[in-house]
């Protein structure tokens, strides 16, 4: 449910009429990382990768010009606990926005911070939803083998059940399986050592997409699909079951995000092994993204298309929000029937597009 700092008439407004305000943001708060994936983006080999991230004075900024929509951050990396100053950042975003829920994607490498974090957000704020995500893709020794930290497998553990202990109400934490071509012929193996060996009961997944030049040979893409197929389908009958509970399904807003979830799992496998038009896009619109360096882009995919650079615009987020440049790409989104199967872009097109509603409206009455 809202709190008290949205204007719930102003955010439907924009949602569905005005759509020039982002409801949604994914902040790249710093490019650092211990591990090193071989599936991650960022280019290691670059020392320039890692200079200029935006200061705690320009994210403060930056903040107090997003809008009266915010509704959700997604704090990221590399690993966003590198930067020390995680929960000031974190501090600025509730001080200066509408945001009602922070995501955290995180390796888990370092549990400290992270349950200092967890109890200093959560103590600031009781209602803000705080979701962790911690990425885990294999079995632990090939976990550690292919993020390369050593004992990496277990500080997830050691994070995902420090935060289930504080049992408080609105922190969050889910093991994220991202299916790729390293773990996709093991996957069954992995879902049951977490499930049964480690007694985890919140666990979602994603899948691996393309990155530049690299495309996936066609017979791996299809046990990639394969095996996210069988995990999703599963995550779906154990949530039946109650042995998966990455919601609260006792509630009307935890329905709302499980049936999502389900939506968004059924696009992206119409979608995975051949590209499909589905649904309007609203990246550029509802959705976007910031870099550690403060450049705006509509999203990850359209890594070339960039909206502005936000030093060489006072820090004005909504000044690039609605320059030529956003507006073109918004109406070249539209036109071209851009799609992917982005997970993050894919969520807020769901809540954003009015077809889907009636499922939506229908699982807020399901009882499980």
């Amino acid at each position: 449910m809202l709190t008290k700092k949205a204007n719930l008439f102003r955010i439907i407004n924009n949602i569905y009429f005005k759509k020039n305000e982002p409801i949604s943001l994914v902040h790249f708060i710093t490019n650092r990382c211990n591990a090193r994936c071989s599936f991650c983006f960022i280019d290691f080999e670059n020392s320039d990768s890692f200079k200029d991230e935006l200061s705690l004075d320009e994210i403060n900024k930056l903040t107090k010009g997003l809008g009266k929509s915010l509704l959700n951050v997604n704090l990221t990396g590399g690993e966003p606990f590198a930067r020390k100053d995680i929960i000031d950042i974190a501090k600025i975003y509730l001080k200066n926005t509408t945001v009602q829920s922070l995501y955290i994607t995180t390796n888990a490498s370092l549990p400290d911070r992270i349950e200092n974090f967890a109890k200093t957000i959560n103590s600031i704020d009781r209602e803000l939803d705080l979701n962790f995500q911690i990425s885990i893709d294999d079995l632990p020794e090939n976990h550690d083998k292919v993020r390369k930290v050593e004992n990496l497998f277990d500080n997830c553990m050691d994070a995902y059940w420090r935060l289930k202990k504080l049992n408080l109400k609105n922190v969050n934490p889910v093991i994220s399986i991202t299916v790729s071509h390293e773990n996709c012929d093991d996957i069954k193996n992995i879902f049951d050592y977490l499930i049964l060996k480690c007694k985890i009961d919140s666990l979602k997944c994603t899948i691996v997409r393309d990155e530049g030049v690299y495309k996936t040979p066609i017979q791996k893409k299809k046990k990639i699909f394969e095996s996210y197929t069988w995990l999703t389908n599963r995550i779906q009958e154990m949530t039946k079951e109650k042995k998966i509970n990455n919601y609260n399904l006792e509630s009307i807003q935890g329905k709302i995000h499980n049936k999502k979830d389900k939506i968004a799992w059924k696009m992206i496998k119409e979608m995975y092994m051949e590209a499909k038009f589905i649904s309007p896009c609203h990246a550029g619109s509802l959705f976007g993204i910031i870099t550690s360096k403060g450049y705006v882009y509509p999203c990850e995919i359209l890594e070339e298309t960039l909206l502005g650079n936000l030093r060489e615009n006072d820090m004005n987020f909504m000044k690039i929000w609605k320059n030529n440049i956003t507006k073109n790409t918004k109406k070249f989104i539209i036109k071209s029937k851009c799609n992917c199967t982005y997970e993050c872009a894919l969520s807020f097109n769901i809540l954003g597009n009015l077809r889907y509603h009636p499922q939506l409206i229908k699982a807020a009455f399901d009882r499980y």
